[in-house]
């Protein structure tokens, strides 16, 4: 976990030379990064430049074309506003234009173009861009044309290759001296997106999970942080930050309030929320004593990553940066929520969903912890998988307790599933619609019971009666805890 500088800075990203570089032909994805990029992968930016080049083609359509080619080629997504903004001015707008200075002080010597990148604190990894704008130099003669620089009868430079090369380091692409790239320091032959440029675009922007995530059921789970994790640097490209990380991944369909707490013994730990652009929402490092951290975070609904972090080099002197750790998570909803990604037994596709909740008022609201007094629904939706939708088929709904499986009978029993080794116990035996609404108890009061305190684990499912033996159901499970 990084912490960066609290305020925007502006930064020098590009200057063009006029010289031609003679390209090596090296190998591919030799790219640069830093670790910067749009939170979104996506930006604003705004054309309106006055001009018309020898070739008749005006300077907007250039630099449209260059935008539109890194639109194509990459996952990159820019949006175009035609109107003028003023590339000096740091208002957050992206924009560009030709001016007669570099806002205020003198192009370096053979000069045709700068970007200038503005960028924020970012609380995991490198800053996030939040504005970039690009300006060339007027006092240049450029044209508009395609293939070599040099050729006869056409004069200038060519202004899409500048565009395309300055609008590369807008979306954070560094200088590529290396690789074949029109990310080159310098002007060339080239006058398209080479493969390079666009395995970097797309390292960045691709929305790929570079690090293996599991699928975060609300409750208690016991986890370790040591050198065989997955670091901040591969999770996100470009970053300089090794410490490990574990990623927990749900989803919310109801707005929702998550308290978490992580605890270790020797391990100093940081909890943190993230967006699905990885964009840290609530973070804590520091509050619960020792080694310990807690978080209570507001959530609409959405997709969240849950992060288990801790520091390269630990800030309290009697924790360190591995250890075992254990994840408490309480969730209050106004509604049910997803249970995780569907699976089925043979590992099949899947296109069923699953969510879930627990309710003592109910309906008004769910959660996952109550006291033994309480009175309980559990409750349950499936969304079955339109193929199967009509199908005779049957619910199962199991409940783990410790290694114990209990299988909810059609009397409505739990039984242990150990007396009947090998059987699937169904619940009902039903016409599949296209939504399956389960109970899965009513009114149950764990003292009652004389229960004061359990961690139960909810599981439910569908099968057809053509595939006894084959189940789908959901990864992560419901879990209820009830503790004084």
């Amino acid at each position: 976990m990084l912490r960066l500088m609290p305020n925007i800075q502006r930064t020098v990203l590009s200057v063009v030379a006029f010289a031609i570089a003679t390209l090596l032909s090296v190998q591919i994805s030799a790219f640069e990064l830093d670790g910067s990029k749009w939170p979104t992968g996506e930006t604003e930016f705004y054309v309106d430049m006055d001009g018309i080049a020898a070739s008749g083609i005006t300077w907007n359509a250039a630099f449209i074309a260059a935008l539109n080619e890194w639109n194509d080629a990459t996952s990159f997504n820019f949006i175009l506003r035609k109107d003028n903004k003023d590339p000096c001015a740091n208002d957050g707008f992206s924009s560009v234009d030709f001016t007669n200075d570099f806002c205020g002080s003198e192009f370096g010597e053979n000069t045709l173009a700068v970007a200038v990148v503005s960028f924020a604190a970012s609380i995991l990894g490198g800053p996030s861009i939040v504005e970039a704008d690009i300006v060339v130099h007027k006092d240049e003669e450029f044209n508009v044309f395609d293939g070599n620089l040099a050729q006869v009868g056409i004069e200038g430079l060519d202004f899409r290759r500048i565009a395309l090369h300055e609008l590369g380091h807008t979306i954070g692409l560094k200088h590529e001296p290396e690789a074949r790239a029109i990310m080159a320091p310098y002007i060339s032959n080239l006058d398209r997106l080479q493969p390079d440029d666009i395995a970097g675009a797309e390292k960045l922007y691709d929305g790929s999970i570079n690090c293996p995530f599991t699928e975060f059921a609300f409750g208690s789970r016991e986890n370790a942080l040591d050198s065989s994790d997955c670091t901040v640097s591969e999770l996100l490209p470009g970053a300089s930050d090794t410490s490990p990380i574990d990623l927990y991944r749900f989803s919310l369909t109801n707005p929702a309030t998550l308290s978490l707490s992580m605890t270790s013994s020797t391990l100093d730990s940081v909890l943190l929320i993230a967006d699905s652009n990885f964009q840290i929402i609530g973070f804590d490092d520091k509050s619960g004593g020792e080694c310990n951290s807690s978080l209570t975070q507001f959530l609409q609904p959405g997709t969240y990553f849950l992060l288990a972090n801790t520091f390269d080099v630990p800030l309290k002197t009697e924790c360190g940066i591995s250890g075992d750790y254990k994840l408490d998570a309480a969730l209050n909803s106004v509604g049910i929520n997803p249970l995780g990604t569907g699976t089925s037994v043979s590992n099949g596709s899947v296109n069923a969903t699953f969510s879930g909740g627990i309710t003592s008022n109910d309906g008004a609201s769910f959660s996952n912890r109550f006291g033994p007094d309480a009175s309980l629904d559990i409750v349950g939706r499936i969304d079955v998988d339109p193929a199967d939708v009509g199908q005779e088929g049957f619910i199962v709904i199991a409940a783990v307790v410790d290694q114990q499986i209990l299988f909810l009978n059609d009397a409505g029993q739990f039984v242990d599933a150990a007396a009947n080794p090998g059987v699937i116990i169904r619940a009902s035996n039903k016409t599949l619609a296209a939504v399956e609404e389960i109970i899965v108890v009513e009114d149950l009061v764990p003292a009652a019971q004389g229960i004061s305190e359990i961690l139960v684990s909810f599981y439910f499912g569908y099968g057809l009666v053509s595939s006894p033996n084959d189940l789908t159901y959901h990864t992560a499970p419901l879990n209820l805890i009830i503790s004084p």
